[in-house]
């Protein structure tokens, strides 16, 4: 089975003794299935930073300023079961006040999102693609749940007061862990906001969400739309319609002449067929420009 689903079957009787003393916490980020979509921030919590949506997470707490419980996923409308997840879309980015953007590198701090005992480590250098659970669907169409985010520095020391962000979204997998039930969401922004010193106060971080980082981000749609294009085009590779589904990080379709394309890090891969193992084949972005989109 797979080993993500194998973590939270441990997790299951827990989940649902934790659910009836939840709140839904602040902010709120709070999703809906509605038309074949993940729509997100349907609450009104969230910030604009550029054209995405940033959710911000304030560590609060004098004696643990890098540890918050609070905010709270909800969802509702998720009706075909399942499970809901999160995936991370980028690396850990840091506020650099000097330089007035965001840093991709070179700093010491990591996040962690803890879900009933499962932990997502997210770093400057690696991170991006990890998958971890949120709510498994049962009995209801809905799901209430409070993750802990810690920030700190790889030693286990505190952080620097300032700004972090890591871009993630919101997806659901059947039981197995192999089958997209709800296709992934818009990526939006965890923004984590640090004040322990009263050296970043929240006019400093006002001014960090003016700033969007420059770094590329998954378009989940767009990729379908370039897959189905491959399909059309290309039948002696791709014989058929194929399901998408996330394999090793990869977004990929796979067919029944063993040949799978996917996309991971904005390249373009396939493997098997005539090919053998995994090859890249470039920048998806050429792809998307010789599909016309």
């Amino acid at each position: 089975m797979n080993k993500f689903v194998l973590r939270f079957i441990g997790l299951f009787l827990l989940f649902f003794s934790v659910t009836a003393m939840a709140h839904e916490g602040e902010p709120n980020m709070a999703f809906r299935w509605s038309d074949s979509i993940i729509e997100i921030d349907t609450q009104r919590q969230g910030r604009a930073l550029g054209d995405h949506t940033a959710f911000v997470i304030s560590f609060t707490d004098s004696l643990t300023p890098y540890r918050m419980g609070d905010a709270g996923f909800t969802g509702s409308g998720f009706d075909q079961g399942g499970i809901v997840a999160y995936q991370t879309e980028s690396t850990l980015l840091k506020w650099s006040e000097a330089q007035s953007q965001w840093l991709q590198e070179g700093f010491e701090e990591q996040a962690v999102i803890i879900r009933l005992g499962d932990e997502s480590i997210v770093t400057d250098e690696e991170g991006n693609g990890l998958q971890g659970f949120i709510a498994t669907l049962t009995t209801g169409s809905s799901f209430e749940a409070h993750p802990v985010f810690q920030i700190q520095k790889t030693d286990g020391s505190l952080p620097d007061d300032g700004a972090y962000m890591v871009f993630i979204n919101i997806l659901g997998l059947d039981e197995s862990g192999e089958r997209i039930r709800y296709k992934p969401s818009v990526p939006f922004a965890l923004v984590f906001h640090i004040n322990a010193q009263a050296g970043f106060d929240r006019l400093a971080l006002s001014q960090t969400l003016e700033v969007v980082p420059e770094i590329q981000l998954n378009d989940y749609n767009r990729i379908d739309t370039l897959f189905d294009w491959a399909e059309s085009q290309f039948k002696e590779l791709f014989p058929h319609p194929a399901e998408s589904r996330f394999i090793l990080g990869y977004y990929a379709r796979c067919y029944d002449n063993s040949v799978c394309v996917g996309s991971k890090d904005g390249e373009i891969y396939t493997t098997g067929g005539v090919q053998g193992d995994i090859v890249e084949h470039g920048s998806i972005e050429t792809f998307y420009d010789l599909a016309g989109l």
